[in-house]
């Protein structure tokens, strides 16, 4: 079993991007599948969005890696890999799509930033935060990215291009609603990356069609 995902993944790795087709499978809303699609409207490729009602869930839990979402399939060719975990997808995307750094070192630090944006995401949706405690921990982390988007000096967290890591940072504002704003006004610089990412045609597109919710 392990021989064969590592053989499908070699023979994954060795087609184009442009011959390959992607399938999400997530719930029916944005959760932690959003930022996956973010990945794919930023970088205009093309992917099939299945969503999964909640109600058939139970009976389609134990067919998914993990019994969890969200996973992707890679088809290419005859061979299908899936993957879990929306990190990892994350990563995998963002190589193929030219958003995951130049190097080692700015790859690091996108995964890094990746990583504390998903204890970010962890540590508040769903949860019954009072307001204080939920400012305390925003706070905290947008003061974090304006220090370094500050210290990068060009309106992107790592390097000198778009990584995944903004495309992640932006989308988790989605959750602000009209609150956003309140939190911006001590964050420009992070104001100016969310405003950024939602200017690029391909996120204007996607944010036109996605469900309102």
């Amino acid at each position: 079993m392990i021989k064969t995902i590592f053989l499908s993944y070699i023979l994954i790795l060795g087609y184009s991007c442009s011959e390959a087709e992607y399938k999400l499978n997530y719930f029916d809303i944005r959760g932690r599948g959003e930022f996956i699609r973010f990945i794919f409207a930023a970088s205009n490729q093309n992917f099939e969005d299945n969503r999964i009602k909640i109600e058939d869930w139970p009976t389609l839990k134990p067919t998914f890696p993990f019994q969890q979402l969200p996973t992707l399939d890679v088809r290419q060719g005859s061979e299908t890999i899936v993957l879990a975990q929306s990190k990892a997808i994350a990563r995998f995307l963002a190589d193929r799509f030219g958003l995951n750094g130049e190097n080692e070192i700015e790859k690091a630090l996108i995964d890094m930033y990746g990583c504390q944006l998903g204890d970010l995401a962890d540590s508040t949706l769903g949860k019954n935060l009072t307001k204080e405690q939920l400012d305390e921990i925003l706070h905290r982390n947008f003061k974090f990215f304006e220090d370094r988007l500050i210290k990068n000096g060009n309106g992107f967290l790592v390097g000198s291009k778009l990584s995944w890591t903004d495309l992640f940072l932006s989308q988790l504002m989605d959750f602000l609603e009209k609150t956003k704003d309140e939190y911006f006004k001590n964050y420009p610089h992070v104001k100016a990356l969310d405003e950024y990412v939602r200017e690029l045609p391909g996120i204007q597109e996607w944010i036109k069609k996605r469900p309102n919710f």
